[in-house]
């Protein structure tokens, strides 16, 4: 019995010693390095270095497919740094990489999926787990317990794509994709689909698990955070296609309520920021160009509305 023991644990400890040197030693592949989660590191460089005062959107990629940065800049005169990237990063590590960033005078504006704010969606997935151990790994320690058990499951994943033959061995184009590293422009925002034509897809069904009240508590530490550094936090909602806000509807108003009752700043409404299908590009939060100004219009009307020096 003890060598059946023995072997078991041999079993299971050798293939995780093996992998986990993989992660530690391995870099990026080359495929992964060309991606659109390596923008992180524009981004980063974007907050460092644009001068005040600022506008900075934080939120998946409802707001990298869906504002035109230079319209805000125009029509308010702040310099926007557009930081949105994945959904799947998770609303906790945007606010957490951010933060570090905030000076005195700066207005951030989160434009949550509503994912975020339903089950364990806000802590993140594979593509948080890619970013802290591909893109930058002194991430990893603001990452919290319950974004480690979140990533946990993609470990395999992860360290089994770094031995891909088709990760090195691929063929290069310089034709930019709209999932790479060069889709964003100067700003943090995707602008490459600009240019093409409307494809078709599905709306969303229905969002998996329960109200996660923990999303609402996060934005409420991360306002004082803000308020504390002289800045002022907004929450906007994304530009949605119509046909998945009637599938969302109640779950939506659900989390429409919650941000009130919690007394955030909170700029429109979610069904004025709902839109028609001639306005979607690829998914039901992605924007195509007319879509993208559309919403960003809105935007600018409702700040104007709140905020009285960018109406100056």
């Amino acid at each position: 019995m003890k060598d059946f023991l023995l072997r078991l644990f041999l079993f299971i400890m050798i293939p995780t010693v093996i992998m986990s040197v993989v992660l530690i030693i391995v870099p990026a592949t080359p495929r992964s390095s060309s991606s659109l989660l390596f923008s992180k590191l524009d981004k980063d460089y974007l907050l460092e270095n644009t001068p005040s005062p600022r506008l900075i959107l934080i939120g998946g990629s409802n707001l990298s497919f869906g504002i035109d940065s230079n319209m805000l800049k125009e029509e308010l005169g702040y310099s926007p740094v557009n930081t949105a990237i994945h959904a799947s990063i998770g609303l906790d590590f945007m606010t957490d990489s951010v933060i570090g960033y905030v000076r005195p005078g700066d207005i951030l504006i989160i434009s949550p999926e509503y994912s975020q704010f339903y089950g364990r969606y806000t802590y993140g997935g594979e593509e948080l787990l890619r970013t802290v151990m591909d893109v930058d790994r002194n991430a990893i320690k603001i990452l919290n317990l319950n974004q480690w058990l979140n990533i946990l499951e993609f470990l395999p994943k992860y360290s089994f794509s770094k031995i891909k033959p088709s990760e090195y061995f691929f063929q290069r184009t310089e034709k930019i994709g709209i999932y790479q590293r060069r889709s964003f422009n100067q700003y943090g925002d995707v602008y490459i689909h600009w240019t093409l034509r409307n494809e078709k897809f599905e709306p969303y069904p229905r969002i998996e698990g329960k109200f996660n009240s923990r999303t609402i508590e996060m934005l409420l530490e991360f306002e004082k955070k803000i308020d504390e550094k002289g800045a002022v936090l907004y929450l906007t909602y994304p530009g949605i296609q119509d046909k998945t806000y009637w599938i969302l509807e109640d779950q939506i108003k659900l989390v429409e309520e919650e941000l009130i009752l919690a007394g955030l700043n909170i700029l429109g409404t979610p069904v004025r920021y709902k839109m028609p299908e001639v306005l979607m590009y690829n998914t039901p939060y992605h924007l195509n160009r007319e879509g993208i100004e559309y919403r960003t219009s809105l935007l600018i009307e409702d700040l104007r509305l709140i905020d009285f020096s960018l109406n100056e």
